[in-house]
């Protein structure tokens, strides 16, 4: 259980990231990856903690997909988190993880474990956690921080209990990023033509 490991007493110099990724490691560094990601479940824009996050997310998923051990750089993974701050790195979202806890169990397992599917989802994690560090606001974004984050749980939950069911929940949340974010890349590009044309109307002072 996350809140165990975070809860449990550490020796100085404190609780690295990299300590907490070592503890994880029986488990599957997928662990790891949902315990960064509770915080976005609730649909609030964290811009600066989402983009941290997302970069940590995606040193380690390109790790992942190189099948390489995980491991932090030193400047990110060796900063000590105090026991106040690990509290409130999960808050309420433990409970959200408990009943994730319920419904993933392995099934129709054979083909996630391939190397194939294994960097292919890997290298999702990887684009997502792009999409979950864009430092986009809320409002009037509620939603930026808390899609990425949602199917970065169900792809690497999927992966962790090699769920061969949830892993189509986790690629139908994909999905639902790729309309999002196309969404607003739109309107941002029609916000810019837009200013562009006000900008030559101006210089040709028509």
């Amino acid at each position: 259980m996350l809140s165990a490991i975070l809860c449990e007493e550490v020796a100085p110099p404190g609780l690295s990231l990299n300590r907490l990724l070592q503890r994880t490691q029986a488990r599957g560094s997928y662990l790891f990856i949902i315990l960064l990601c509770l915080p976005f479940v609730v649909p609030v824009a964290l811009p600066g903690l989402s983009t941290l996050m997302g970069g940590i997310i995606g040193i380690l998923s390109l790790q992942l997909a190189l099948g390489q051990s995980t491991r932090l750089p030193s400047f990110l993974g060796e900063r000590v988190i105090s026991p106040g701050s690990a509290s409130k790195l999960l808050g309420g979202s433990i409970r959200f993880l408990r009943v994730l806890e319920r419904v993933i169990k392995p099934r129709r397992t054979a083909w996630l474990g391939s190397t194939p599917a294994r960097t292919l989802n890997a290298l999702l994690i990887a684009a997502l956690a792009c999409l979950l560090a864009l430092p986009l606001p809320s409002p009037p974004f509620f939603f930026s921080n808390s899609l990425p984050g949602y199917a970065i749980i169900l792809i690497a939950a999927s992966m962790m209990e090699e769920d061969g069911v949830l892993i189509w929940v986790g690629y139908a949340c994909v999905v639902a990023n790729l309309v999002f974010f196309g969404l607003i890349a739109g309107l941002v590009l029609h916000l810019l033509a837009h200013g562009w044309q006000s900008v030559l109307k101006l210089l040709s002072g028509s």
